[in-house]
C-alpha cells in the first residue's frame, strides 16, 4: 500500500539529515581515492594503477574509468577527461581512508550546522520489519515491511508490503507473526520493492522500536539488492522510552503503546507496529521537548544520560538459537 507524499515546510531543504543511499566502498574505489588524493589524473593512468593494469589501451581504460567511478559521488571528471576528488565537505564524508573505514562503516556524517535543526522540523521515516529470523547476516530475510513517514506531526506516507523471503519461514516464526508461505510466495521479492523503499526513507530520520533490529535488516537487504549501503540518522524509541518513561517496567511496544492509549491494530505485523510505533513517537517528542530537547543534539544527549552508565551488553553466543519470543521489543 503506498499513499502519495505531500510536501511540507519540514522537508525542503532537509534531505541531508536523514537516510540517503550510495554506492558502497569497493576496493577498487578505495585504490582510486588512496591515488587521486595526489591529484588529478588521466583514465590511463588512473586504471593502471587501480586495476592493475600496466599498458592498458587508453580508450579501455576510459571506459573502465567511466563504469567504475562515473556513479559515484566521491569522484569527478573534468572536461578535459581527468579524474579527481570531489570537493566540500559532503564530498570528504564520503571519503574515509582505509584505517578509519571500519570505524565510519556504521557511523553517519553530519556537517555539524545540521546538528542544530529543531526536530519539529526533522521528517521521519518509522520502520518496522517481520522476518525469518535474526540475524540477516545467517541467511535470514524480511517477510513484511512497512514505513510510515511522519512530516509536520502527521503521517504523510504510507508503504507496506509483503515479501517474499526466497527461503522457508520456520513455524516458530508463523506461530509468531501469523504470516506463512502461502502469504509470501507470490509477493515482490526484496529487490522487486528496494528502489521504491529507498525513495519512501530517503531524507527522514530512521526509527524503529528497537532499530538495530530493523536497520541490520534493512540495509544488508538494500545493499543485497542494490549494492548501496544506507547511511543516515537513527533514532531507537526503546531508548527514548527508557529516558522519558523511567516509571515503565518494560519498554516493549505493547506497555509503551499502552500507556499513550496508543491502539496497536495488529501486533507483530509491520504495519500495525509501525503505525503504532509512529503515534508513539510523537508523544514522547512531546515530552522530550518539555524536557527542553529542541534539537538534534539535545535529544542524543538526553537519550544518553540514560545509557551512559548503564551494563555493557554481553557478548551473544555463538550457537543458534530458536525464535521463541518477540525479537522486535
Amino acid at each position: 500500500m503506498h499513499d502519495a507524499p505531500r510536501p511540507s515546510r519540514g522537508s525542503v531543504g532537509l534531505s541531508s539529515h536523514g537516510i540517503a543511499a550510495r554506492p558502497a566502498e569497493t576496493r577498487l574505489s578505495e585504490r582510486a581515492v588512496e591515488f587521486l588524493r595526489a591529484g588529478p589524473s588521466d583514465a590511463k593512468a588512473l586504471i593502471e594503477h587501480v586495476c592493475q593494469m600496466p599498458g592498458a589501451p587508453a580508450i579501455v581504460a576510459e571506459q573502465m574509468a567511466l563504469a567504475l567511478f562515473a556513479a559515484r559521488p566521491e569522484f569527478v571528471r573534468a572536461q578535459d577527461g581527468r579524474w579527481s576528488l570531489a570537493a566540500g565537505p559532503q564530498a570528504q564524508a564520503l571519503r574515509p581512508t582505509v584505517s578509519t573505514m571500519a570505524v565510519t562503516e556504521e557511523r553517519s556524517i553530519y556537517d555539524a550546522s545540521l546538528q542544530r535543526d529543531e526536530l519539529a522540523m526533522l521528517s521521519y521515516a518509522v520502520v518496522d520489519v517481520e522476518t525469518t529470523g535474526t540475524s540477516p547476516w545467517r541467511g535470514d530475510r524480511i517477510t513484511e515491511i512497512a514505513a510510515i513517514v511522519v512530516r509536520d506531526g502527521v503521517v504523510a506516507e504510507r508503504f507496506e508490503t509483503l515479501v517474499n523471503p526466497e527461503r522457508p519461514i520456520p513455524p516458530m516464526i508463523t506461530n509468531l507473526t501469523q504470516i506463512n508461505w502461502e502469504m509470501v510466495k507470490d509477493a515482490p521479492r526484496f529487490r522487486d520493492i528496494c528502489d521504491e523503499l529507498v525513495r519512501v526513507l530517503s531524507g527522514h530520520v530512521f526509527v524503529a522500536h528497537n532499530v538495530d533490529f530493523d536497520w541490520r535488516f534493512v540495509s544488508s537487504e538494500v545493499q543485497r539488492a542494490s549494492g548501496q549501503r544506507l547511511s543516515g540518522r537513527r533514532l531507537c524509541t526503546v531508548r527514548l522510552a527508557r529516558r522519558v518513561l523511567p516509571q515503565l517496567r518494560s519498554r516493549r511496544l505493547d506497555s509503551v503503546a499502552n500507556y499513550y492509549g496508543v491502539e496497536i491494530l495488529a501486533r507483530h505485523r509491520a504495519a500495525g507496529d509501525a503505525v503504532a510505533t509512529a503515534h508513539v513517537l510523537l508523544r514522547m517528542l512531546d515530552d522530550a521537548r518539555s524536557r527542553d530537547c529542541r534539537c538534534w543534539d539535545d535529544l542524543q544527549r538526553f537519550m544518553g544520560e540514560s545509557t551512559a552508565r548503564g551494563p555493557r551488553s554481553r557478548r551473544p553466543s555463538a550457537m543458534p538459537r530458536p525464535i521463541d519470543k518477540d525479537t522486535t521489543a
